[in-house]
């Protein structure tokens, strides 16, 4: 048992509702089509409905604020909030899937993690305006995320499937990582772009072409959105960074 104690808030207040439909869990874990191979995250395990059937594919890293002894074998349980060790965790266990019932208030800050990393499936239930956001592109995280990945909806969810009830609809996302050689020119921007996320564009642009001239880096990045960084830019912004991004065609 590993116990990080970061902001050890209350996952009930802060949007964690705990799935206790066993069809709903069942249809979750074959849809992440799990190996033995595999190793999976599952953030808010909560009194471990999922986690049961998560364990019974593969090797799973299960993390919570709140701690609950599930006494499971091939279960690393972790007492955290997933925002603080994230990256650690991915260093230390390199789970390459993520299956979970997440709380809903993280799932675009727990996005912008997840696309920095080389996670090949991703299947989360989230409420149902985020699998729309998720699933669009005419929005930041809809953007990044349909051009880094395969964006499904698989299932729409009523809230008498949890305990306590959500007061919104839920979706079953599921997103699949592109490989290389199927990424557009704009794709393997993105996946660069948001490993510089706390830099101004421009200068994330020099960071990622740094075999262009700096005037050359200039003539690209001649553009007000360059001036500000990847998530300052309001949705409206960020539709028309696509743009541009997908109208250069000189860069590798």
């Amino acid at each position: 048992m590993i116990s990080m104690d970061n902001n050890m808030d209350n996952l009930d207040q802060t949007g964690q509702h705990y799935m206790i439909d066993k069809s709903l869990i069942k249809f979750i874990v074959d849809s992440a089509n799990l190996k033995k191979t595999d190793i999976v995250l599952e953030v808010g395990y909560g009194k471990g409905a999922l986690t049961r059937e998560l364990v019974k594919h593969c090797k799973v890293i299960a993390i919570d604020i709140k701690h609950y002894d599930l006494g499971l074998k091939n279960v690393v349980q972790i007492d955290a909030n997933i925002l603080d060790v994230f990256e650690e965790l991915y260093k230390k266990y390199e789970f390459n899937k993520i299956v979970s019932n997440i709380p809903y208030n993280i799932s675009e800050p727990l996005m912008r993690k997840i696309f920095k990393t080389g996670i090949e499936t991703v299947v989360l239930t989230v409420g149902e305006d985020f699998g729309k956001t998720l699933s669009k592109k005419d929005n930041r995280i809809g953007i990044i995320a349909n051009d880094m990945y395969s964006v499904e909806i698989l299932k729409k969810v009523s809230p008498k499937s949890f305990r306590s009830n959500p007061r919104v609809d839920s979706v079953v996302a599921r997103l699949l990582r592109k490989s290389a050689d199927s990424n557009s020119y704009s794709d393997s921007i993105y996946s660069k772009l948001v490993l510089f996320d706390d830099m101004k564009l421009k200068n994330a642009f020099e960071k990622i072409f740094a075999g262009k001239t700096k005037r050359e880096i200039r003539s690209l990045t001649n553009n007000l959105l360059f001036s500000k960084r990847l998530y300052e830019l309001s949705n409206e912004e960020f539709v028309a960074l696509e743009a541009y991004l997908s109208g250069i065609r000189s860069l590798p």
